[in-house]
């Protein structure tokens, strides 16, 4: 078994005693919960601000800026194909070049 679903089962069993039930309707721990849950998304946050400064500063490409370039790359490939394929089903009229 994994660690997530030992974690998972752990937790479930914990949620069902009614000590932790009691525990989890009191106001202070249901605010310190919230206030973990938003320092965690604050962090989160800091974290991908400050390697987007540095990955600018370093004029290093993103992860969005190269799945973009991907995209593009991909979209001009599906055109050359296309327009390939219309040079090659086109009747050849070299007598009027």
């Amino acid at each position: 078994m994994d660690f997530k679903r030992e974690f998972y089962n752990r937790a479930l069993m914990l949620l069902q005693d009614p000590r932790v039930a009691k525990l989890a309707q009191d106001p202070r721990v249901v605010s310190a919960a919230m206030g973990a849950l938003k320092l965690r998304a604050d962090l989160q946050r800091k974290l991908e601000d400050g390697a987007q400064k540095l990955t600018s500063s370093l004029h290093l490409a993103t992860q969005s800026e190269v799945n973009e370039l991907r995209r593009a790359v991909a979209r001009l490939e599906r055109e050359l194909e296309r327009a390939r394929a219309q040079r090659r089903d086109r009747p050849e009229d070299r007598s009027s070049s």
